[in-house]
Formats: structure tokens, C-alpha cells, sequence
């Protein structure tokens, strides 16, 4: 919690004069209102400034914290919701006195029935915080983010496209530090308020049907396009029957910002009539059910999962074409390895080392069978391609049978763990590759009409390491010219919680960037500051240039004029 007392936080970031002065706006603005207990203040910088104090006063209680940096942003956690606060910049020269002073702002962390004791209850059950992850986790179909001690650190606020009755789904945090949540069909990407920033078409382009209906997956790549499963209505006669089929097949749909189709792929160009008729229903009809449900995105391969289908897609982005089927019943196709290794298995994470990870749920109506987290070969390190890795059965507890009937995800953490959401069993647990669990929590929703707690699975639960995983800013320092090329420092302050490379580029004449220098990798917290010269072709009447730094590999990117 905010600890309640007066204190001095230094953020040790490396020393810098500033001789010039750029302007940033004051946030949080001031009388706001804010739905996450994690802020990220900002404000300008200020010439001859060496240190900021951020002097934040809780206002119940009059205690003052005091936060001393050298950047012109800084992230202060745990704040308490239905609490207000008011805050205001200090600035100091390098003889420790005091040149500005900004005006007193003030803010609340709203409180609102997600945050209070009659929505959501945490049952747990284990939490070893030695050997655990600290990233927070995003419960999508809850609305919340939450820490390791089960404490809310933000709560999806009302909107107006969601109504009592709205399905809401994949909510998860970009690099950008923005939310993707998938709501009644269509694909929003909303910042940490709910602002809508993005939304997909959702215009029938791909499908021709007069929408997409957007489901179950959607993701910010790091070019800044976003890409979505959709849906198509399929009515046709299949080979060697007489009567008409009706069925749904999934589409991936890759958007740029703007809204435009830049790629797409389509499960029916795959799904011949011999491989849709592989499975059939319990009355004996045809199941031509695919239900595409994951995809992840590798180098030039998207993985595509279909849950009815029971296999994992490799697909070669440029060509379109299917290389790899992995797990399921045989396909009877090359290439098709690890078959039975999973069934109506959800997710389909690639791993740091180049192996997947699924859920296999598996059929629950075999009393011998539970749902299990695998990880199998995708070939890499010369295992063979569908070998098994790594199994973890559901039922290793009395708690529960270890049969999920569906949904569920896994993500791997920072410390080369799992964190697995068991879908249907409502359970969410962090386990080592050792098969360690190492936290393990139950979650529950309050029946308000009978006042009861009852099981409240969810579909995806994500993981960052913070509200701000690649926060970061940039100071420029002029120095003198040499000839009529434009040189200074330019001092970059890792404020987010991820480490990162950074890319600096000037812009063109015609609009274009084009790289002058990378900077090497920055932790969290710390700060580098590089030489950087500007040729004079990249200067305008004024002599000024736009700079871009843009954290390598990610979307999030911030520009400013130098001169």
C-alpha cells in the first residue's frame, strides 16, 4: 500500500544538465479521475532543472511523499482507490536550489464496484514470493488487473459499448501500454481510462458477409498493425453429399492503423471437404465445426489453433500456404506431427527457446483423461518436431478434478515459469518447468440476487510487468555546431519496468524516417546518454529536425523537435 509517511525515492538515473527546455503536458490532468492505482506522472522539462521533486500529499491523511528523479516522468505504485491526491513538481540546479516550482494539481483513484468486496473474491491457495513471478495479471472476462497479492490494480471502467449483457474477451496490455479487448464481436484497443484509440472495421471486407465478427484473439504487433480472428458463414454441398452444409470457419485478418487490410488468411482455402469430414457428431452427421480460436504470430509464421479441429496450423505468412500440422487425429497430410498429443486444446504460445506451449483440454468425458499444460517441439535445438517437453496434469490437488471443458491460456513469465489459467476450472497457477507450483489462487464472483460466491473461470488471463512495461523519455542537449550539421546529447531514462534497445531516426523531407544510431540496452530505472550528430540535409529553413526514438522490436515510439 502507500506507505504513510514522509520519505525521499531516488531513481539514480545518471546526471544531466539541461541547458534547454521542452514542454510535455501535466499528467495526470489536473481534477482526474483514475480507474488504476499505478500513475505515471509527467510534466515538463525545465532548463538548468539537474533534479525533480515530485512532492505527492495524500489528502485524508496531509502525509507527503516525496519522489526525487531526473527525468521528467516517474511511476508511482500502489495508490488507494476512493483516495485523493494532490501533487506538484520542484525543480533544483545543481546547487541544490530550488528555480521552479509548478502549480498544485490534484487527482482521485476512483472507486467503483470492481474494486470493492461484493464483485471478485481471491481463494489462495499457495504464494511463494521467493520463488514466484512479480508480473501483474489481466483477467479478461473480470475487467481487472491484479497483483501477486491478489490486490486490484485496475479495473476496466463503464462504457458505453458495454452493456449487462456484453461478451467481453482477450483484454490484454500492448507494449505501448495500451489495452486490446475484444466486446461483442468488435476489436477495440483503449487506453488505461477506456478511451477508444483504435477500432477494428469490422466492415465484411474479409469475410463479404457484412461483418467480420471478431472472436476470441486479437494482437498489437510490433509494427504497430494489429491482427484479429474473424469469422465467415459457410453454405455448400460437400463432395459426395446431397444435402446443404452450413458452418462457420475462422479468417485472420492483419490491419494497419488506419484501418486497411494488409493481410489475411482464410480457413476454408485450407479445410478441404475430406478434412472437414474427418470428424463426425454423435447422431453420425458430419462435425465440420473448426473453431479456430488462437493464433500467435513467429518470425514469417502465424500459428493458428483450431480447438474442434484439434491441431495447431503453421502457416507461411508470405505464401499463405499450411507447412506444419501439429497434434489431433491424423490428418493424413505431410508434415503433421504430434498427432494425439492434445485435443480441443486452447492457446498456442511460442516460448522464448522456439517451443509451444497449449492447453490441452482434452476429452473430459473419459473418466481416464484430465486437462493438462503441454509444451512440445517445434524443432528447434534438434528435438523433433510434436515430441512432448513438458506435461502438468490439473488434477495434482484434491481442490479439483483437473477437467476444463474449455477455455484457458498460459503465458510464460520473465523467470522462465508458466502462469496457466485452468478456463473452466476457475483456477490460475504459476508452475516451474520442474512442475513447481509456486502461486495458486481460486477466483469467484459474488451471485448478487442468492448471495453467493460461485466459480468465475476466465477466458485469457494475460501478464505484464507493469501498467508501463516501456515507459521511457528523451532529453535533447545542444551542443556546438560543426559546419551546418546539428550535434548534441541526447539522454534517454528508462521509466517503464522493461529492459530495451532504442532506435533513434530523423525525418526526411517527404515525411519518411531514416535511422541515424541504436542505443544499446537501458534496464529499467536507468538512463544512457549518447552523441548524436544531425546532417544538414535532414534540417528545415529554421534549422530544426524531428527525431524519433522508438524502443527496438515495439510500436511505441516518441518524437521530438531538436535544434
Amino acid at each position: 500500500m502507500f506507505t504513510p509517511r514522509f520519505r525521499i525515492i531516488s531513481l539514480f538515473f545518471l546526471s544531466l544538465f539541461c541547458a534547454t527546455a521542452t514542454f510535455a503536458q501535466f499528467s495526470p490532468a489536473n481534477n482526474a479521475h483514475l480507474n488504476y492505482s499505478s500513475v505515471c506522472f509527467e510534466f515538463p522539462w525545465v532548463d538548468k532543472v539537474v533534479n525533480y521533486e515530485l512532492i505527492l500529499t495524500e489528502k485524508s491523511s496531509g502525509i507527503k511523499t516525496v519522489f526525487v528523479t531526473k527525468a521528467n516522468k516517474q511511476i508511482v505504485d500502489e495508490l488507494i482507490f476512493g483516495e485523493s491526491y494532490s501533487w506538484k513538481i520542484v525543480g533544483k540546479d545543481s546547487r541544490k536550489k530550488e528555480i521552479y516550482s509548478s502549480v498544485e494539481h490534484v487527482f482521485s483513484i476512483a472507486e467503483h464496484f470492481k474494486t470493492g468486496k461484493k464483485y471478485v473474491r481471491f481463494k489462495e491457495v499457495t504464494n511463494n514470493s521467493l520463488t514466484r513471478g512479480n508480473e501483474l495479471l489481466i483477467l479478461d472476462y473480470s475487467g481487472l488487473v491484479i497483483n501477486r497479492n491478489e490486490e486490484i490494480v485496475w479495473y476496466l471502467p463503464d462504457l458505453p459499448m458495454i452493456t449487462a449483457n456484453s461478451g467481453l474477451r482477450d483484454l490484454k496490455l500492448t507494449d505501448d501500454g495500451t489495452f486490446l479487448v475484444i466486446i461483442d464481436s468488435n476489436a477495440y484497443e483503449l487506453d488505461l481510462t477506456g478511451r477508444v484509440l483504435w477500432k477494428a472495421p469490422n466492415d465484411g471486407s474479409v469475410s463479404r458477409q457484412g461483418k467480420e465478427d471478431y472472436h476470441h484473439d486479437i494482437q498489437k504487433l510490433p509494427s504497430g498493425n494489429y491482427m484479429v480472428l474473424g469469422n465467415e458463414k459457410q453454405r455448400r454441398v460437400l463432395a459426395g453429399e446431397k444435402d446443404t452444409s452450413r458452418y462457420e470457419i475462422g479468417t485472420i485478418i492483419e490491419y494497419d492503423p488506419s484501418g486497411k487490410v494488409v493481410w489475411e488468411w482464410h480457413a476454408k482455402d485450407f479445410f478441404t471437404d475430406d478434412l472437414l469430414k474427418l470428424r463426425r457428431k454423435e447422431d453420425g452427421r458430419f462435425n465440420l465445426a473448426t473453431h479456430l480460436n488462437a493464433f500467435n504470430v513467429s518470425g514469417n509464421a502465424v500459428y493458428a489453433g483450431f480447438r474442434d479441429a484439434n491441431w495447431v496450423l503453421k502457416i507461411d505468412k508470405e505464401t499463405k500456404k499450411v507447412t506444419e500440422i501439429y497434434g489431433g487425429h491424423d490428418s493424413g497430410l505431410p508434415n503433421h506431427y504430434g498427432k494425439e498429443l492434445f485435443r480441443f486444446q486452447h492457446d498456442a504460445t511460442v516460448l522464448n527457446n522456439g517451443s509451444m506451449a497449449v492447453i490441452d483440454n482434452d476429452s473430459i468425458k473419459d473418466p481416464a483423461v484430465v486437462s493438462s499444460l503441454v509444451v512440445f517441439s517445434l524443432g528447434q535445438n534438434n528435438v523433433p518436431k510434436g515430441q512432448e517437453i513438458f506435461r502438468f496434469k490439473f488434477d495434482y490437488d484434491s481442490l479439483c478434478n483437473g477437467k476444463s471443458l474449455k477455455l484457458g491460456n498460459v503465458e510464460e513469465l520473465s523467470n522462465g515459469n508458466y502462469l496457466v489459467n485452468m478456463g473452466a476450472i476457475h483456477r490460475v497457477f504459476e508452475v516451474t518447468p520442474k512442475g513447481e507450483i509456486t502461486w495458486d489462487i481460486f477466483v469467484e464472483k459474488l451471485d448478487t440476487f442468492k448471495r453467493v460466491w460461485r466459480f468465475y473461470p476466465q477466458y485469457r488471463v494475460a501478464v505484464t510487468s507493469s501498467l508501463y512495461p516501456n515507459e521511457f523519455t528523451a532529453k535533447w542537449t545542444p551542443k556546438k555546431a560543426k559546419g551546418d550539421q546539428l550535434t548534441g546529447a541526447l539522454s534517454l531514462f528508462n521509466v517503464g519496468s522493461e529492459k530495451n534497445h532504442y532506435i533513434v531516426s530523423v525525418q526526411q523531407e517527404n515525411g519518411s524516417w531514416v535511422g541515424l544510431t541504436e542505443i544499446p540496452a537501458i534496464e529499467s530505472g536507468e538512463s544512457r546518454t549518447v552523441g548524436v550528430t544531425i546532417p544538414e540535409k535532414y534540417l528545415n529553413t529554421t534549422g530544426k529536425a524531428r527525431l524519433r526514438v522508438q524502443a527496438r522490436g515495439k510500436s511505441v515510439f516518441e518524437e521530438i523537435v531538436v535544434k
